[in-house]
């Protein structure tokens, strides 16, 4: 009986075979065989695929040795499909690389990337929900069904906005140490200043707005623009969803990757993985992610 062929090997919380706890799974080609022992490693990122996969019998064994595990970030980004507009959530991808070990000692940086990444993913939701309810409220036969969609695609484009000037300014924190992308430098202000907007609109519909000196409050309530055209308009600020603000979001999404992984976009374990094959396909387990070093 030959023991159906290995292709991919999965990452878990756990050691319980079974249970559905996988971070990641990455591909893996055999290397050589020495009688009833087999080795293998992952496949390097760039390299070509060949479709090889790890052919093993009852009573094999499987041996990946120290630094033949590797996982790169791309291995988990690839859960993350992404939209038309080039945006893919990254929350996934924060929260799976920062648990395979080596795990950051830093709790604080390792809550804060992760409260970022959520905050960005939830703002390019609304911003669909915005640009996506412009097109079902443009496309409606009635201007009284219209309206229904429109109000719709406003609350999203507010809650964008609440949500993405958070997210900005916690990427332009000083512990990120890595250069913020000019794409949000070059509207996290007017988003701020917008955010701001909604999220005291209770005061601007009394006329009220406070630290911002003299300007008119209510011009929050005129977004005659955002309808005909998703520009966003508060005083003499405007934010257009997009071609402003989609294009931020991406690199903002890059920008999160980019310093989760600037420690390095591979992680290697460091010790010796075995798996040994009887007469029941299910391996024996193997060490789990948590005990690497």
């Amino acid at each position: 009986m030959t023991i159906e062929p290995i292709s991919w090997l999965g990452l878990n919380l756990g050691p319980e075979l079974g249970v559905d706890d996988a971070i990641v799974s990455v591909r893996v080609v055999p290397v050589k065989r020495e009688g009833r022992t087999i080795y293998g490693r992952t496949l390097n990122f760039g390299e070509p695929d060949s479709g090889e996969n790890i052919t093993v019998n009852p009573g094999d064994t499987l041996i990946f040795r120290p630094g033949f595990m590797n996982v790169n970030i791309t291995d988990v980004d690839r859960y993350s499909d992404r939209g038309s507009d080039g945006y893919a959530p990254v929350a996934n991808t924060v929260w799976s690389w920062l648990l395979i070990p080596p795990v950051t000692q830093l709790r604080e940086i390792y809550h804060y990337l992760i409260a970022v990444a959520r905050r960005l993913d939830m703002a390019h939701v609304h911003c669909i929900g915005a640009l996506d309810g412009l097109k079902v409220s443009s496309g409606q036969s009635s201007f009284l069904k219209q309206r229904v969609g429109m109000f719709e695609a406003l609350g999203h484009a507010e809650s964008m906005s609440i949500a993405l000037s958070r997210a900005f300014r916690m990427i332009q924190d000083e512990q990120m140490k890595i250069t913020v992308p000019a794409e949000v430098t070059a509207v996290a202000d007017r988003v701020h200043k917008i955010r701001n907007a909604f999220e005291h609109i209770d005061e601007r519909a009394k006329g009220k707005a406070r630290h911002e000196g003299q300007v008119d409050a209510m011009t929050v309530f005129d977004q005659s623009n955002f309808f005909q055209s998703g520009v966003l308009r508060y005083a003499d600020h405007s934010l257009d969803i997009a071609g402003e603000v989609v294009p931020a979001m991406v690199a903002a999404r890059k920008f999160i990757v980019d310093v989760v992984a600037r420690d390095g976009s591979t992680k290697t374990h460091s010790g010796e993985i075995k798996l040994t094959f009887t007469e029941d396909p299910a391996p024996t387990p193997m060490v789990p992610p948590n005990s690497a070093e």
